[in-house]
């Protein structure tokens, strides 16, 4: 063989090798099975953040008050009816549903939402690239009934930063949604899903329904009293979300203390040199009766409470496709209306709080999820905010802080 020939072979024979460890070595071990191969996501890429599409879905059930497409056989349609994603996992709110290239158990950091993890596919839910879609699509499941279509409309559908962890044990699931409770991850009745709701439009504070025992506050209560009655005191004040201390019976410190924050929230004093101040009296006592009174309603009719509200979002629907739920600013105020009649303060149900929840959003002191007709602890943080922000108090010790008095009131009325 002459030394040409021997060359030839050689070259010949280091490109057969060539060719086979190129074609081969996929064979063994392909990209995208090597992104989820360790379960800790060490060395695999993991974690990263990436721009994703995330629209919401939820279960409808057969007693809702509403549905987004007008009837309960066109939401089992829109957003199926099963108590299971895809990867057989029960749904809970948070559960996400992804493109098949993110793997079942895929752990994500959604803000807004949690900690989720991939359990679920869609139709709609592809990849980026695909049906016109920017970027990869996501769907969180926001619940059933009433309460999950409510949590669904509220997110619409965003473009998210997302961090993605891969699939791990090191991070752990951890859903924040409004008013989510952990009952919501089995499979809701009709009653279960209206208690839930409940938490979710007012203000996210968990009022629970008041029985005729809880209103018989009928006498004078002092430092130093002791009793039934004083305990009742204390479940109301913590109910109320001013006593945070033990339910002993004793009006103590605590109990004298969380007697005179409700009183200053309800503007009867001013500071703990008043008259009356930490005594629960006579008018301390109207008060809280009036909150009785309101706050029994609403825990009663709820959906009927919130109807204005949940007909104006679906009014404003904008599009509701097979991909998913998408609706436009979810206002029911008219963008120029923001005159307030009247003086408001915590635990107010009226259609004037609509419209100072709107106006403080506006400005950017409101946080709160939902717009509402309830003033509660949110509305009145935001108050609060905006009262120092505008010189009307100084701290939130001074009379009349977070609350809608004569002075801010014109102050609201006049802001350009």
């Amino acid at each position: 063989m002459t030394k040409i020939k021997m060359l030839h072979r050689a070259f010949v024979d280091f490109c057969l090798v060539l060719i086979f460890s190129t074609f081969l070595v996929p064979l063994s071990a392909a990209p995208a099975d090597l992104a989820f191969a360790n379960s800790d996501g060490v060395g695999s890429g993991f974690p990263y953040t990436q721009t994703f599409k995330i629209s919401a879905y939820y279960s409808p059930l057969p007693c809702q008050d509403r549905y987004a497409t007008g009837t309960y056989a066109g939401d089992i349609r829109l957003n199926g009816s099963g108590v299971n994603g895809a990867s057989g996992h029960a749904v809970y709110p948070g559960m996400i549903a992804a493109p098949r290239t993110y793997a079942f158990g895929t752990k994500m950091f959604v803000p807004g939402v949690g900690i989720v993890a991939v359990y679920d596919r869609g139709g709609a839910i592809v990849n980026a690239g695909q049906r016109g879609q920017a970027y990869d699509r996501l769907d969180v499941w926001m619940g059933y009934g009433d309460v999950g279509l409510q949590r669904a409309l509220n997110w619409g559908k965003r473009n998210v930063d997302v961090t993605v962890y891969g699939i791990t044990d090191s991070v752990v699931e951890d859903v924040n949604l409004p008013g989510y409770v952990a009952d919501e991850s089995s499979s809701a009745s009709c009653g279960q899903d209206k208690l839930t709701l409940t938490n979710v439009l007012f203000d996210n504070v968990v009022t629970p329904p008041v029985t005729a025992k809880s209103a018989t506050l009928d006498s004078n209560l002092n430092r130093g009293d002791r009793g039934a009655k004083v305990s009742k005191l204390q479940e109301e004040l913590s109910n109320f979300n001013f006593y945070r201390g033990e339910i002993n019976g004793e009006f103590d410190e605590k109990t004298e203390h969380a007697v005179f924050k409700f009183q200053q929230s309800q503007g009867l004093v001013g500071d703990k040199t008043a008259a009356g101040s930490g005594v629960f009296g006579p008018k301390t006592r109207d008060r809280m009766q009036e909150l009785f009174s309101q706050r029994k309603h609403s825990a009663q009719l709820v959906a009927a409470a919130t109807d204005v509200y949940g007909q104006a979002m679906l009014a404003k629907a904008e599009n509701i496709v097979e991909e998913g739920l998408q609706i436009a600013d979810a206002d029911f105020v008219d963008e120029g209306v923001r005159l307030l009649a009247k003086e408001l303060g915590y635990g107010a149900v009226a259609p004037e709080v609509t419209l100072l929840q709107r106006f403080l959003k506006d400005e950017g002191y409101f946080d709160g999820v939902f717009i509402t007709d309830y003033y509660g602890l949110k509305t009145q943080e935001a108050v609060l905010k905006f009262q120092l922000d505008q010189g009307v108090v100084n701290d939130r010790a001074d009379r009349g802080a977070g609350r809608v008095g004569p002075s801010t009131l014109e102050v609201i009325n006049a802001f350009g």
